[in-house]
C-alpha cells in the first residue's frame, strides 16, 4: 500500500474495531473508525414544511435536498478527513451500505477536492481472513448503480409518503385529533393482506358435516384410528351410520407403503430465516433481523441481508465446521467433505448466511446464531431424512374408512437441525384381507372452519411472493402497522383494528391500486433496472412519481369522504383500546419536551 496513510470509515463500531484488530499488525498507517448509519437524510426542500403546500405540490417534485442527519459523526470525519489520510469505504456490502459510502465520499471530496482518490473495501463478514482479502483487494470504485437504487427509493418513499400522509392526516384532523395517518407503498399492501383475511373469516360460512370414526385392532393388539370422508347430508350420514354401528369385524381392502425423502433445508436466505425465527421464537421480524446484525457485526454470521441460497465455487465450509465442531453441534466430523443442496438464487452480491464465531452467551441472540449454525451444518454436512408413508382401505360393512400414518425412518439433518421435525403419527404393517376388531364405532359432527389469521411468517412470505419490499426492508412493515395503530397481535396472530379497516376500504374504493401490490411491485422493478444499468434514476423516479400522481389525484377528489371514515374508526379504535386519545396539540407538545426538536410529521 505504500507510503500512504488510510483512513477506513465503516458503518458500525463494532465492524470498525473487527477491521482495526485484522490489520493490526500490517505495518501500514491506517486509522479505522466509523459512523452510525446515514450521514445525511434526503429532506423536503424549504418552503414545503407541514401546511404550507399543497400535497399535490409535493408529489411534483423530482429533486429532494440533503441534510445532515448525523452531525456528531459528520463533524467528527469533517476534522479527520481536514488532518489528510486516503479514503477507504468500509461500510456494508448492499445498496443502502453503498448510499452511506457515497454520503461519506461527498464530505471527504468536499474537503480534499472533487477528485480526491479513495478506494472501497467490500466484505461479508468480519472474520479476519475475510478482512484482509478485502484489504487486500481494495476496489477503487463505489458501485454506482447501487447508490442510485438506493437513493431512487429514498426519493420515492419520501415524496410518496409525504404527499399521502399529509392529505390523510390533515384532512382527518380536521375532525379529530390525531396524531398520524400515515401511508407507505409497502406499509398499505401489507396492512391490505391482514384486512383481506379478516374479511374472508368474516364472510365464511360454515357447514355442516359428519364422518365415521373408528378405533380397529389387530389380532396383535395393536391399534388404530379410521375415518370416513365428510359426508354433508346429515340423513346419509345417519343411514350409513345405522348400517355398521353392531358391526365387529373390518376388512382391509388396501395397503400402501412408500419411502418418502425430505430433503435437507437450502442455505440461508434472510427471508427463510426470518420466517422460520418468527414461528421458532415468537418475536417479530424486524427484532430479529435486528438482532442477525448484530451477530453480523460483532463476528458471529456473515452479513444477514442477502437472497442468495447457493454457495459459489471455493467456498470455505472447513472454517465454519470447525466451529460447529468447537461449538458442539457438529460432533467430531472434521474430515467430512461439504456435500451442499444449493437453491437457485444468487443476488450477486452476497453469500448464504453462515456461522462466522461460536456465540457463547444465551438468550435470543443464542437462539438466532444456534438456528444459523445448525442450518449450515443440516444443509453442507447432513443426508436427507427419510420417512416411511402409509395408508390403507378399510371397509366396515358397506362403508369405506381410510387410515394413514408415517414415521422418520431415518432422521437425517433431523439429528442436527430439529426445527419443524413432524411427530410421528404410526400407522402398523397391515396386510390385505386382514380381518380387524372394531373396537369402537361412532358418527361425529363437525362444521368446517374459517381460514385463520396471518402471522408474521404468512405476512413475510405474502410480501415475497408479491414482490413488496426486498429482503433488507420486508421484516420492518408487520411490526410498523401494528406500532400505527392499524393492526393488533392477537394471540401471535393479526388483527386489523377498525382504523386500518377504514384506512384500507376507503383507499380501496378511491383506486385498488392503492392497497393491492402491483402498483409497489412496479417500482421494486425500477430498482432492480436501476441496479442493472438498463434505467437511470431520474427516468425511475419520474415513472414512479407519475403513477403515484394520479392515484393522489383520486384521494384529493374524496378526502372528505374518507377523512369522516377515518375520524370515525380513529375513535372506534381508541375506545377498544381503552386508551385515553389526545388531541393533536398535546401529542406536539409533548414530543417537542421530549426531543427538544420539531416531530416527525413536522418533517414529512
Amino acid at each position: 500500500m505504500g507510503g500512504d496513510v488510510y483512513l477506513i470509515v465503516a458503518e458500525k463500531a463494532s465492524v470498525a474495531r473487527a477491521i482495526r484488530s485484522a490489520l493490526a499488525n500490517l505495518g501500514a498507517s491506517i486509522q479505522v473508525t466509523n459512523v452510525r448509519g446515514h450521514l445525511m437524510n434526503a429532506d423536503l426542500p424549504e418552503g414545503f414544511e407541514w401546511g404550507r403546500v399543497s400535497p399535490l405540490e409535493i408529489m411534483r417534485l423530482r429533486n429532494t435536498r440533503s441534510v445532515v442527519s448525523d452531525n456528531h459523526s459528520y463533524s467528527r470525519l469533517a476534522k479527520l478527513f481536514r488532518e489528510g489520510g486516503r479514503l477507504v469505504v468500509a461500510t456494508d456490502n448492499d445498496s443502502e451500505g453503498e448510499l452511506i459510502g457515497a454520503e461519506i465520499l461527498g464530505l471527504y471530496r468536499s474537503i480534499r477536492g472533487g477528485d480526491a482518490p479513495y478506494a472501497r473495501m467490500r466484505f461479508n463478514s468480519v472474520e479476519r481472513r475475510e478482512l484482509l482479502r478485502s484489504w487486500n483487494s481494495l476496489e477503487p470504485e463505489l458501485r454506482w448503480t447501487w447508490v442510485s437504487k438506493a437513493r431512487f427509493r429514498q426519493s420515492f418513499d419520501l415524496l410518496t409518503g409525504a404527499a399521502f400522509t399529509r392529505l390523510l392526516t390533515q384532512g382527518t384532523r380536521n375532525k379529530v385529533g390525531v396524531r398520524l395517518i400515515s401511508w407507505g407503498s409497502c406499509q398499505t399492501p401489507c396492512l391490505n393482506f391482514v384486512v383481506e383475511r379478516e374479511k374472508e373469516i368474516e364472510s365464511f360460512t360454515p357447514r355442516r358435516f359428519w364422518r365415521l370414526e373408528a378405533v380397529l385392532a389387530r389380532a396383535s393388539g395393536e391399534s388404530f384410528t379410521a375415518g370416513s370422508e365428510n359426508i354433508w347430508d346429515e340423513t346419509e350420514a345417519r343411514r350409513l351410520y345405522g348400517s355398521v354401528e353392531n358391526i365387529r369385524i373390518a376388512d382391509v381392502r388396501e395397503f400402501v407403503e412408500e419411502i418418502k425423502v425430505t430433503p435437507r433445508p437450502l442455505p440461508i436466505r434472510t427471508d427463510d430465516m426470518l420466517r422460520d425465527l418468527t414461528k421458532i421464537t415468537k418475536v417479530s421480524a424486524r427484532k430479529l433481523l435486528e438482532i442477525m446484525e448484530e451477530l453480523y457485526a460483532e463476528g458471529y454470521l456473515s452479513y444477514p441481508r442477502t437472497d442468495t441460497n447457493k454457495y459459489r465455487a471455493g467456498f470455505d465450509f472447513v472454517t465454519p465446521l470447525k466451529l460447529l465442531i468447537k461449538a458442539g453441534i457438529a460432533g467430531e466430523n472434521g474430515d467430512k467433505r461439504p456435500m451442499p443442496r444449493n437453491g437457485k438464487l444468487d443476488d450477486g452480491a452476497h453469500p448464504p448466511i453462515y456461522p462466522t464465531g461460536v456465540y457463547g452467551a444465551g438468550g435470543l441472540h443464542k437462539a438466532v446464531w444456534e438456528y444459523a449454525a445448525r442450518r449450515f451444518y443440516a444443509n453442507a454436512f447432513s443426508d436427507d431424512a427419510k420417512t416411511t408413508s402409509r395408508r390403507a382401505l378399510i371397509a366396515v360393512g358397506q362403508s369405506t374408512l381410510h387410515a394413514s400414518g408415517h414415521h422418520i425412518a431415518y432422521e437425517g439433518f433431523y439429528k442436527f437441525f430439529p426445527y419443524f421435525r413432524p411427530k410421528d403419527s404410526p400407522l402398523p404393517v397391515l396386510s390385505v384381507g386382514e380381518k380387524l376388531e372394531v373396537i369402537s364405532l361412532r358418527l361425529v359432527e363437525d362444521v368446517t372452519k374459517p381460514p385463520a389469521r396471518l402471522r408474521e411468517s404468512d405476512l413475510l412470505r405474502l410480501m415475497e411472493r408479491t414482490g413488496i419490499g426486498t429482503d433488507a426492508t420486508r421484516a420492518t412493515y408487520p411490526q410498523l402497522i401494528v406500532e400505527r395503530g392499524y393492526a393488533r397481535r392477537v394471540s401471535g396472530y393479526f388483527q386489523p383494528t377498525p382504523l386500518g379497516r377504514a384506512l384500507i376500504d376507503c383507499l380501496e374504493e378511491t383506486d385498488p391500486r392503492l392497497v393491492t401490490p402491483e402498483t409497489r411491485r412496479m417500482v421494486d422493478e425500477l430498482m432492480g433496472m436501476i441496479e442493472r444499468g438498463e434505467i437511470s434514476e431520474d427516468e425511475s423516479l419520474e415513472k414512479a412519481i407519475s403513477a403515484y400522481e394520479e392515484l393522489l389525484r383520486r384521494c384529493m377528489d374524496r378526502i372528505e369522504a374518507i377523512s369522516t371514515r377515518l375520524a370515525a374508526a380513529v375513535l372506534e379504535t381508541f375506545k377498544k383500546s381503552g386508551k385515553k386519545l389526545k388531541s393533536h396539540s398535546t401529542y406536539v407538545t409533548q414530543h417537542i419536551k421530549r426531543s427538544g426538536k420539531p416531530s416527525y410529521w413536522n418533517k414529512v
